[in-house]
């Protein structure tokens, strides 16, 4: 069924234009009027007063918005853990019926989330990752439109992420399990609504000082973004500082293949001289020489569960909650023990 979004993206008008024309109700041109009368007619759009709230109720739309910006992901949706989950959630929504419509301020500034699931008739939404303190996010969050977040704490909306502190904890004491002391963390940008860099560092330093380890703020690099580049001029900055580390801990995959490509070019070999572990479990975890020890994120449960949790909120059975995943320890060949001298 066409909406009143539908006519203002074939037409090029603003949603506001489009509503106040079929309402009668905007003194535009005439030839203006009668694109928008078109199209309303060519889609079959229907307005009136059953548009309007003085009709019969409309059948559910049957629609789950997905809203996926990219800011310190600029991969977007290509990035293992959003592409994972949209797709587990995706073949989880179809099953019950409903379809995904993607909403992102990048591809349409001019309509708000609220009114674009006006416009839309969406029924709940899946947050997998926003603008950093959008006040749009806000007001979704206390609009009444059911709501389920991926990736980020966002006040009375039920949130699900990975078990990170602990996984981060695992990792490093690991590390010390293989006999080193000097252990670096490069962290994604720190942000206090989107827990993974901060939770993972906060294992970190716990493994640091359960070991009898001295914990040093100098051994810890926050990168720009979660991407290679980034995690190459963290690297840089890290051992620039701190040469004597042995073992780093990044908190993805795409940061630890910058630290790995940054120690190549200063003649330090992986794991000879220095260990990394990463997280993600992605491609490139797989791809690089060696391949890297890294935890893998359980995708398909944070779908179900976002899932369950939505069409719980869908039904007026919703609640404010933070829900922890498991993740997995995947060892491969980027950690070695230190060597005695």
């Amino acid at each position: 069924m066409a909406t009143l979004f539908d006519i203002a993206q074939i037409t090029g008008f603003s949603l506001a234009t489009v509503q106040r024309v079929l309402e009668g109700r905007d003194s535009i041109g005439q030839e203006a009027r009668n694109r928008i009368f078109l199209a309303a007619k060519l889609t079959g759009f229907k307005y009136g007063k059953a548009e309007n709230d003085g009709g019969a109720k409309e059948a559910n739309s049957k629609l789950i918005g997905v809203i996926a910006e990219k800011e310190s992901f600029t991969n977007g949706l290509e990035h293992p853990l959003f592409g994972g989950i949209v797709n587990s959630f995706r073949n989880i929504a179809y099953k019950d019926g409903y379809d995904l419509i993607f909403m992102s301020k990048e591809m349409n500034s001019s309509i708000s989330y609220i009114d674009h699931c006006k416009s839309r008739k969406v029924e709940g939404i899946l947050i997998l990752n926003s603008v950093y303190g959008d006040p749009e996010i806000t007001s979704l969050a206390s609009s009444g439109i059911p709501c389920v977040s991926a990736n980020e704490f966002i006040p009375g909306i039920c949130t699900v992420v990975s078990e990170n502190k602990d996984a981060a904890f695992h990792g490093v004491e690991y590390l010390i399990e293989k006999g080193h002391k000097n252990i670096g963390y490069i962290a994604g940008p720190y942000l206090v609504n989107s827990p993974a860099a901060i939770e993972r560092g906060e294992g970190y330093k716990m493994a640091i000082k359960a070991a009898g380890l001295k914990y040093k703020s100098e051994y810890v690099e926050k990168a720009a973004l979660w991407e290679l580049k980034p995690g190459f001029e963290a690297a840089k900055k890290l051992f620039t500082r701190a040469p004597e580390i042995t073992a780093v801990f990044c908190a993805s995959d795409q940061l630890a293949a910058g630290t790995m490509q940054y120690l190549q070019t200063v003649g330090k070999r992986v794991p000879d001289d220095v260990s990394l572990i990463g997280f993600d479990d992605s491609l490139i975890s797989e791809c690089s020489t060696p391949p890297l020890t890294t935890f893998r994120q359980d995708r398909k449960k944070i779908a179900a569960v976002c899932a369950e949790k939505l069409m719980a909120a869908m039904k007026g059975k919703g609640q404010y909650e933070i829900v922890r995943i498991p993740v997995q320890f995947i060892e491969r060949e980027s950690v070695a023990a230190v060597r005695k001298a």
